[in-house]
């Protein structure tokens, strides 16, 4: 079967473009070395339409395997910052506002209004509703609060 198929520059780009794709639906930063490595093979085998696969496949791994060491290695030294660190911790993001009861805090529940949501909130007393507090943490999606 191998002998009826032409690797040929598009081959390598097509796949290229396919590793792109694969890195974006399962993060990794893996896909995207790989994916380097295909299109400098597909370089190649543009310059050099006479490369034999086996050739094209031995430049495509020695490639890939030094770009995805290189790249992890970047990585690791040089690390993604967020520029903000709350982004996925809503919780953690009203630390530290006021807000009033929505409900009342009975047996140390109730809950306060942010936006349009009301979140669940812990405190250890009981209060009124419309009572001011202030949060002071966050257990996955309840807020600790104390009375102001």
């Amino acid at each position: 079967m191998i002998e009826n198929f032409e690797f040929n520059h598009w081959f390598w780009f097509v796949l290229s473009l396919a590793l792109f794709a694969f890195e974006m639906m399962v993060p990794g930063v893996i896909f995207m070395w790989l994916a380097f490595a295909g299109i400098v093979v597909g370089g190649v085998v543009l310059m050099i339409p006479d490369l034999g696969w086996e050739i094209q496949f031995i430049i495509f791994s020695v490639l890939g395997i030094i770009s995805v060491y290189s790249g992890r290695t970047y990585l690791r030294k040089n690390p993604i910052v967020s520029q903000d660190e709350k982004l996925n911790d809503r919780g953690a993001r009203y630390i530290g506002h006021r807000y009033n009861l929505e409900r009342a805090l009975v047996n140390g529940e109730g809950k306060v209004r942010i936006g349009d949501s009301l979140w669940l909130v812990r405190g250890d007393f009981d209060a009124d509703v419309g009572t001011s507090v202030r949060v002071v943490s966050a257990d996955g999606v309840v807020l600790i609060v104390e009375q102001v």
